[in-house]
């Protein structure tokens, strides 16, 4: 579970949001004064090289004022920076703001300023209570491509959806707009009607859409400033089940059920309450449709995830009421949700990337940053990540229970006792000499305590299935392979104690 950084000023920020209201014929003047440039100096280690030091990366955004000296925006701009500025048109110098709040899931943090003269200059704007007709008219705000003046741009909300979105894959309402939205917009305010509608947090590419943007619905906003005042961030609420839509009328026809019943049906038997062929009908009073949507207000289609993430059962210690057809009988079930992050593959808010190297191996756990590198990088690498645990586990919300995947962070580094293996990273580690492990720990321990002849690591995928070594020659090379590496270190700080060159 991803903790934050919160402090009392939080709680005041969150009451100050609802006293604060806007004039209908306030001009754009006012907008613009609330929206803020970031200019952060992050330090953000490789997590496919973690032994390097922490390079210095500069990074621009936006933000907006919701509260005296309180301001939104997006968690990626601020995630691990050893420095934050801000700055607007009106300040001749850049003040510091302090992270009081982040959630990497939603992508949105709460940056504090104490300066009482940029607090004064720069007047809060109210988050709009609901979500935006479709087709309102929205003025976007911010400093893309790093430049030192605000932009302003105009476009038209198409669709407000729920779904997957951002760094994170969080689920969670978004409205899409076609505002022109750029590197550096990141985190910066959509109004509709003088009020903050969203906050911006992602474009498409040219070549997959024109002039297609998103933006974080002001409901997920709330949601995270609720959460933060509770000091739990743990994401939406989700079910933990997996279901097929009932459009097809074979499916239809051996659950013997007419038109008249709607909804989709369990496949799995991960729940203790819900049952594989269960319809279920409704959650939370929201009737299920044939495709697993349901409808909103103002007429409007979701998923059901809606249903249950767009309430605040974690926090209150509330169930969802599942409506099912179970055997021809309506069955009402108060089930639990699970935290959307409950999950094998885990945020590293730190930036501290666990690690060892064995020879010219380097081994570590897969974590949330680790995977969205790979999923960037090249051809090769998405195909592996496309394979085997990585997607199946990112999207499993089982609770993890200590689990870990155990993952190649990089290819075999040059030695020639890795000679003739073709490894790329990201393979995922099975069993060591036919031992399985629940999580990085213990599969050190193993590497540690091994006292046979040969090492046999076997992968879960790639083109290498497995590798075959020496153990004592492929110890006694690590040496050689961190000096030629540049590596100082056999292991991240918290596995020092468990495996050093000289095991």
């Amino acid at each position: 579970m991803f903790r934050i950084l919160l402090i009392p000023a939080l709680i005041t920020a969150v009451s100050s949001i609802s006293t604060f209201s806007l004039a209908d014929d306030q001009d754009t003047d006012l907008l613009r004064k609330s929206v803020i440039n970031f200019k952060c100096k992050l330090e953000r280690r490789d997590p496919t090289r973690p032994w390097l030091p922490f390079p210095g990366i500069d990074i621009s955004g936006s933000g907006v004022v919701i509260a005296p000296g309180k301001i939104l925006t997006n968690a990626h701009v601020v995630h691990q920076a050893k420095e934050v500025l801000l700055e607007t048109d009106q300040t001749a110098l850049p003040i510091s703001g302090k992270v009081i709040a982040i959630d990497l899931g939603r992508d949105l943090a709460l940056v504090e300023v104490t300066d009482q003269e940029f607090i004064d200059a720069h007047p809060p704007v109210q988050l709009m209570d609901g979500l935006p007709a479709d087709g309102s008219d929205i003025i976007v705000m911010g400093y893309p491509m790093g430049g030192e003046t605000l932009s302003t741009t105009t476009g038209v909300i198409s669709r407000c959806e729920w779904e997957q979105s951002g760094r994170e894959m969080e689920e969670g309402m978004r409205l899409q707009v076609d505002a022109a939205i750029n590197p550096g917009n990141s985190g910066g305010p959509g109004f509709v009607n003088n009020q903050i509608a969203g906050i911006s947090v992602s474009g498409l590419a040219a070549s997959a859409a024109d002039n297609i943007a998103y933006m974080i619905a002001t409901e997920e906003i709330q949601r995270f400033l609720r959460e933060a005042e509770a000091d739990s961030i743990d994401g939406n609420s989700i079910l933990n089940i997996k279901y097929q839509d009932l459009k097809n009328p074979a499916i239809r026809k051996k659950l013997g059920i007419d038109s008249s019943v709607t909804g989709v049906v369990v496949i799995d038997e991960e729940s203790e309450l819900l049952k594989p062929w269960d319809i279920i009908t409704s959650v939370n009073g929201y009737e299920i449709e044939n495709d697993g949507q349901i409808t909103i207000e103002d007429n409007r289609k979701v998923s059901m995830g809606a249903s249950i993430g767009r309430f605040d059962p974690l926090i209150h210690g509330e169930t969802v009421e599942v409506i099912v057809l179970r055997d021809g009988e309506s069955i009402t079930i108060q089930h639990p949700p699970l935290s959307g992050r409950e999950s094998v593959i885990q945020n590293r808010p730190n930036g501290k990337y666990p690690y060892i190297v064995v020879g010219p191996l380097v081994f570590g756990p897969m974590h949330n940053e680790l995977l969205n590198k790979h999923m960037r990088g090249s051809a090769s690498s998405m195909y592996w990540f496309g394979k085997g645990p990585f997607i199946e586990h990112f999207m499993d919300k089982t609770p993890a229970d200590g689990k870990e995947i155990v993952t190649l962070l990089s290819p075999l580094l040059s030695h020639p006792v890795g000679r003739g293996y073709d490894v790329s990273a990201g393979q995922t580690v099975k069993t060591v000499n036919g031992t399985e492990f629940d999580n990085f720990t213990e599969f050190v321990d193993i590497i540690a305590n091994l006292e046979d002849e040969w090492i046999v690591i076997k992968f879960n995928e790639g083109i290498a299935s497995l590798l075959v070594f020496n153990r004592q020659e492929l110890y006694d090379s690590t040496s050689d392979v961190m000096e030629s590496n540049g590596i100082r270190r056999a292991a991240s700080k918290e596995f020092r104690g468990l495996w050093s060159v000289d095991d």
